[in-house]
């Protein structure tokens, strides 16, 4: 049995118009890759206490939770608004400027 999750059918916006990749029989056009390194989540000073308390484990794991959904979402939405996400819009900035010149990125909120 396979079992297959397509989020594209909750999803909304640009994520969800998004094709179906199927390798080896299509090729995929290389985008950018988006990544944040959030805030540290200090762990120091808390010990092994952690490890044996459940409902402070538990705490630590929804922390950690929501500081990653928080920066997936911030990604997301940065995604969303780089005119330059499209190979095409890249190789013609490209053409138009120097070819040493770096393509804009964002700046970070």
């Amino acid at each position: 049995m396979v079992l297959c999750f397509d989020h594209r059918e909750k999803g909304n916006g640009e994520v969800a118009n998004e094709q179906v990749f199927i390798p080896g029989i299509l090729p995929k056009i290389p985008g950018w890759i988006y990544y944040l390194f959030g805030k540290p989540i200090q762990t120091h000073g808390r010990g092994d206490h952690i490890l044996k308390d459940r409902e402070k484990a538990v705490e630590l794991y929804l922390q950690i939770k929501s500081e990653v959904e928080h920066s997936m979402a911030y990604l997301l939405k940065k995604w969303e608004e780089d005119p330059y996400r499209s190979i095409f819009n890249r190789v013609v900035y490209q053409v138009f400027h120097s070819p040493h010149r770096d393509i804009p990125g964002f700046k970070p909120d």
